[in-house]
């Protein structure tokens, strides 16, 4: 319907994109964690990080819940921004929902446990699948941003494959 007006199409695709990319919420919930462990706060970061991960916060001290931000960061990065836009880039509106679409059902079902194993594999599957591009993408971009892109390649190439992913 919107391919007879290019003022249409710009404006779907726009709002597709920004339904999509989740960067601006990922980053304010970082920070509001980030504020509260700089503050000394654990408890209010504990209220807080459900907000980016599933892990249980009343199990984490104050440098876990660093490093669970950092990991959610990183990981939602390539889920939630890069790999959307590089599906965005190849399939255009269509690919940013679908690639959203797997992404979400992988969060909701993809996880294993007694109830989704027989079900849930197959989500998890797919988003690895379609994470594949964005998630070099983003390590590539990551390495390049950073002060050691060397050691950061080092770094990717000996720790890569012991994620389960």
């Amino acid at each position: 319907a919107v391919r007879r007006s290019p003022a249409a199409s710009v404006a779907l695709t726009g709002v597709a994109t920004w339904a999509v990319v989740g960067g601006t919420s990922l980053a304010r919930e970082a920070r509001t964690v980030g504020r509260a462990l700089e503050a000394g706060d654990v408890e209010a970061a504990r209220e807080r990080l459900p907000h980016l991960c599933g892990r249980d916060p009343q199990a984490l001290d104050a440098d876990g819940i660093a490093r669970a931000v950092v990991e959610s960061v990183a990981e939602n990065t390539s889920d939630a921004v890069v790999g959307a836009l590089v599906w965005g880039a190849v399939a255009g509106v269509p690919g940013l929902v679908g690639f959203r679409a797997v992404n979400t059902l992988d969060a909701m079902v993809g996880h294993k446990s007694p109830r989704y194993r027989r079900y849930g594999w197959a989500s998890a599957r797919l988003d690895d699948v379609a994470g594949w591009p964005g998630a070099r993408l983003t390590a590539v971009l990551a390495a390049l941003s950073g002060p050691d892109p060397r050691g950061a390649v080092r770094a990717w190439r000996a720790d890569a494959g012991k994620h389960p992913s």
